[in-house]
């Protein structure tokens, strides 16, 4: 978790760089990778609180091996899912409400059941360990191509 509100941290020095873009590196700019993130963030703390830890069925394939163990999400093989693209408006304005918004439930999730879970698009159900895992490799991901572009 530590590691988590640690790149958070990161997000918020880095939304001033909001409007900087090199198309060479990547079609969207730092503020829609960084708005991104915490839209995803955001989106999995709310679904972790919504689930039923009694239906968590765990399910193993090849993507989420490799992503959950080598911490490394290729850059370009995944479509974001539509209701985690950052609308087009005020990203640094939208940036500060997130980080408000999640710092102020990101303790809550450490109390939830450890069968608690988020449903991936590519792995399946992820607990609450893995869910957090796997926000760090995400958020990690995004940042690495927001450095890249500044």
């Amino acid at each position: 978790m530590k590691k988590l509100i640690s790149q958070m941290d990161e997000i918020e020095n880095l939304k001033q760089f909001s409007d900087k873009s090199a198309p060479e590196i990547s079609e969207a700019s730092v503020g829609w990778h960084l708005e991104h993130s915490l839209l995803v963030i955001s989106k999995i703390i709310e679904g972790l609180k919504k689930s039923k830890p009694e239906n968590y069925q765990p399910k193993n394939n090849f993507a989420k091996l490799f992503v959950m163990t080598t911490g490394y999400i290729p850059r370009k093989k995944a479509k974001a899912p539509k209701f985690t693209i950052p609308s087009s408006v005020d990203a640094i304005q939208n940036i500060e409400n997130l980080i408000i918004n999640i710092r102020g439930e990101i303790s809550k999730i450490q109390n939830l059941n450890a069968n608690s879970f988020v449903e991936h698009p590519l792995f399946g159900h992820l607990n609450l360990k893995q869910t957090i895992k796997f926000l760090c490799i995400h958020t990690h991901h995004h940042l690495k191509i927001v450095r890249d572009i500044l």
